[in-house]
This record gives structure tokens, C-alpha cells and sequence, in this order.
């Protein structure tokens, strides 16, 4: 049974990235197809496609946040390398915004300790390290991915809610500084 539901895992997965994250052409007959599995088979493991979808999302995005939290460079202080970081996940979200959308809607519906969300403040939490108190760093980390993600999906919107383009790179740089030292500078 854990094979038929890996081999149905990899086939959406594969889907979902050839299809760069839009939910809305990964079938559950190109799953199917894809995986070699009955059509059937998909639901009666999954309960539905979205969830199916929702847990291959999560696995790829968790696979990317590894690469983000490699901790402070040499010579980084902790508020640059929390920054660096921030900044690279943003660029995620606005390179990949179908996942982006997937991977941050699905937690909000969801939201519990192994999700997304969660993962990318553990991961900031690895980043600032023993510098502050575990309580402070868990809402650091909590308000700032929250800030992140609530921000992505303010869309098109941005510039009228924000007062900056999230989708230009260089305000969304600057978004991403001013909120890490309006959350840091009291704390650090």
C-alpha cells in the first residue's frame, strides 16, 4: 500500500513542478496515468486530489526551506543573516506564487506544528540561535513569517495596502528589511 501511494505522491509531484504549481492542470487522469495507478485508487488513499495536492506542496516546500536556513554566513550578524533569508523566501513565493499560494492557503486552513508555516519559523529559529530567549525567538519568528506570508497575498494589491510592489524585487527588499528591524531592533 505505501508503494501505490509514493508512486502516486511522485507523479503529482512531478506534475505539480512541470506544470510550475498550477494546481488547476494537475488531473486526477494525469495522476493516474502518470503513476501507473487505477483512477480509483487516488481518492481511496487521499480522500481528494487538493489534499493529495496540499501534501506533495508540503514536501516540495519543505525541501526548499532546507536549503534557506543554512544559518548565519561567516561574518553575518544574526539581523543580516534573518534578513537574507526572509528576502530569499519572499523571492520564492513571487517565483512560484501558484505554490506559494498552495503552500500558505493549505496551513492557514490546517494550521498545526508540522506544516509550512511552522517549518519556516523553526528554520529562522535555527538562525538567530541562543542570541535571544526561546519565547521571544518563537514570536519573532511566528510574526515574521506571518508577516511574510500575509503580505504575498496581498497580490496586486500591495502597493495600495503596503505602500510598496511586492512584485518589484528591490521594494520587496526593502519591504522585508523594515520589517525584520522593526521586529529586531528592540530584541537584539
Amino acid at each position: 500500500m505505501t508503494n501505490i501511494k509514493e508512486a502516486i505522491i511522485k507523479a503529482t509531484t512531478e506534475l505539480i513542478e512541470e506544470n510550475k504549481g498550477d494546481a488547476k492542470a494537475v488531473t486526477a487522469r494525469a495522476i493516474a496515468e502518470r503513476s501507473g495507478i487505477a483512477l480509483g485508487l487516488i481518492n481511496y488513499h487521499f480522500k481528494s486530489k487538493d489534499k493529495l495536492i496540499e501534501m506533495c506542496v508540503q514536501r516540495i516546500v519543505n525541501k526548499i526551506l532546507l536549503c534557506f536556513y543554512s544559518g548565519t554566513e561567516s561574518g553575518e550578524n544574526v539581523i543580516k543573516s534573518v534578513t537574507r533569508q526572509a528576502k530569499q523566501l519572499m523571492d520564492f513565493f513571487f517565483d512560484n506564487k501558484a505554490i506559494a499560494r498552495i503552500f500558505i492557503l493549505s496551513d492557514f486552513k490546517e494550521y498545526h506544528p508540522k506544516n509550512n508555516s511552522v517549518s519556516t519559523q523553526n528554520g529562522l529559529k535555527m538562525t538567530i540561535g541562543n542570541k535571544v530567549e526561546n519565547r521571544k525567538k518563537r514570536l519573532l519568528c511566528f510574526i515574521l513569517t506571518s508577516a511574510i506570508e500575509t503580505a504575498f497575498l496581498t497580490g496586486d494589491c500591495s502597493k495600495e495596502i503596503l505602500g510598496c510592489d511586492l512584485n518589484d524585487k528591490e521594494e520587496r527588499d526593502f519591504f522585508v528589511e523594515d520589517v525584520v528591524y522593526m521586529l529586531f531592533q528592540g530584541v537584539m
